[in-house]
């Protein structure tokens, strides 16, 4: 590249002498401790450029050495008669024994170096730093919207951008004590939390350059002189920015929406509604035109291109102002509309609560006369049940049960049906195998008989199994009640009850 263009380049895009000497002030603090440990208090400047920061330490006593490759850069420290050479970073570090210096800084030199060599330019500087010297490396701040999508690329030499939180770990990786990040050149009144913040603020208002400040391990109590310049805060990053903002968009909606609900409680009228977007233009303008005196120092490029965006962001402010204004008195339409429905319900709704309670009333004495009726009908049933409960309970009832049997028995060749017979039989079966199991001058000679016709026992024999089964299955939902008629058992009916079971189990077995 020719000399003479990045020459050129450093001196519209850098800044002025003057400007660079006092952003570099910020670094002496660092150094002055090291007067106070060495005698002599030689610096290497890697990258040194036109020679702000040399001049700078000569000024203040040090003794520093320049290099540089660019030879433009050069013939601006020539011209001073500083002390600055045409030598690679790399190589003049690489020429210096061991413990030799207080201090290694290089200012917008990182970005330009590949990272395999930036890791040995580390390693390097470690080696010849003494103990408690400081390495001091200076490059862009990618955390910078602004500079990490656009001014970065302006620089055809820049490598790649560093992250402040990699620097750091390269020269901690490397072998320093201490890593150190500061922040530099952000707007003075940023600083103040209490400063508004605007969206502008946020993308550009990051500190645009930061330094990772590195420091060799040495005694305790040299590395104490150096504490408070290391425990100090410095410049603003991206995060806080984005928080202020956050916080500050808050309060503002909070006041929004404050102001909107007084609104509602007074009804706000359109003329009302037009003095508030008034309002609300006014300080957006205001706004617009702080933003454009901030940026006032700056070349006529950046301002115009300032000035151009700014009008579109009025332009654009504009047509939002009028579109919120018409979504505005759409939402008062609706909202009205919303609330005659809302009435109109709540008419629907006291009526249907009127007609029900109506229909509830009515129900209610109907149900009245219900359960009236009900009382009136369960105390004749329990009367009922009381007198058929006392028959079935009485002596005639169970000694005429054979012969209520015997009755059926002779209705049962007049009723049609098979399945009736069946039923007939079965409820026959019990009785008649009592009665014969009572009366053992019957009971032999039918078994006798029954034994020499098998086939008529195994029927009669299903028809009990039958019988028993269906009785089981009755005792399961009811056991109060008897087997031959089914109504409820004295303890006498299931003392005999039990004997008829116990004689069917033992001829079954």
């Amino acid at each position: 590249m020719d000399d003479g263009f990045y020459r050129a380049f450093e001196d519209r895009y850098r800044g002025s002498r003057e400007l660079i000497t006092e952003r570099l002030k910020a670094y002496l603090p660092f150094l002055s401790p090291l007067k106070s440990l060495y005698q002599d208090y030689p610096v290497l400047d890697l990258g040194c450029g036109r020679g702000e920061w040399l001049e700078l330490l000569v000024a203040e006593g040090y003794a520093p050495t320049g290099v540089d490759l660019d030879e433009g850069m050069l013939e601006a420290c020539q011209a001073l008669d500083l002390p600055a050479r045409n030598v690679d970073a790399l190589a003049a570090l690489k020429e210096l024994p061991d413990n030799s210096l207080i201090a290694v800084t290089g200012f917008h030199i990182a970005e330009h170096i590949p990272f395999p060599v930036l890791q040995e330019l580390v390693a390097e500087a470690l080696r010849v730093l003494r103990p408690a010297g400081l390495l001091i490396l200076e490059t862009p701040n990618a955390e910078s919207l602004v500079v990490g999508t656009n001014s970065f690329y302006l620089d055809p030499t820049h490598e790649r951008p560093l992250p402040n939180l990699l620097l750091s770990f390269l020269a901690e990786h490397a072998g320093f004590a201490k890593s150190k990040i500061v922040r530099l050149q952000e707007r003075a009144e940023l600083r103040d939390d209490e400063t508004k913040v605007g969206v502008w603020d946020v993308l550009s208002g990051t500190s645009p350059d930061y330094a990772v400040v590195g420091q060799k391990q040495a005694l305790p109590e040299q590395l104490e002189a150096f504490n408070a310049v290391f425990d100090a805060a410095y410049g603003v990053s991206l995060d806080q920015l984005a928080v202020r903002y956050d916080k500050a968009l808050e309060r503002r909606l909070k006041g929004i929406e404050g102001g909107l609900a007084t609104a509602r409680e007074e009804f706000v009228t359109r003329d009302g509604l037009q003095d508030l977007m008034d309002r609300m233009q006014a300080h957006h303008v205001e706004q617009i035109a702080l933003l454009q005196e901030r940026f006032s120092e700056t070349t006529e490029a950046q301002h115009q291109r300032f000035s151009e965006e700014a009008e579109a962001l009025q332009l654009r402010f504009n047509a939002e102002v009028m579109a919120q204004q018409e979504r505005f008195n759409q939402s008062i339409l609706s909202l009205q509309q919303h609330c005659s429905g809302l009435q109109t319900g709540m008419n629907n709704v006291q009526q249907s609560y009127s007609d029900a309670m109506a229909q509830t009333e009515q129900v209610r004495a109907e149900l009245n006369a219900s359960l009236g009726n009900a009382h009136h009908w369960y105390l004749r049933a329990t009367a009922y049940e009381q007198q058929l409960q006392a028959v079935h309970s009485s002596t005639s009832w169970r000694v005429t049960a054979p012969f209520r049997a015997l009755v059926e028995a002779m209705h049962w060749p007049f009723q049609s049906g098979k399945s009736a017979t069946g039923r007939t039989l079965r409820k026959v079966a019990p009785h008649a195998r009592l009665w014969v199991a009572r009366r053992p001058a019957i009971h032999r000679p039918v078994i006798a008989f029954l034994d020499r016709n098998p086939r008529l026992t195994a029927k009669l024999r299903q028809l009990y199994q039958q019988a028993a089964h269906a009785e089981a299955v009755h005792n399961a939902a009811d056991p109060q009640h008897g087997v031959i008629d089914h109504a409820p058992l004295t303890e006498r009916g299931r003392h005999i009850e039990r004997a008829l079971m116990q004689a069917m189990t033992k001829d079954q077995n």
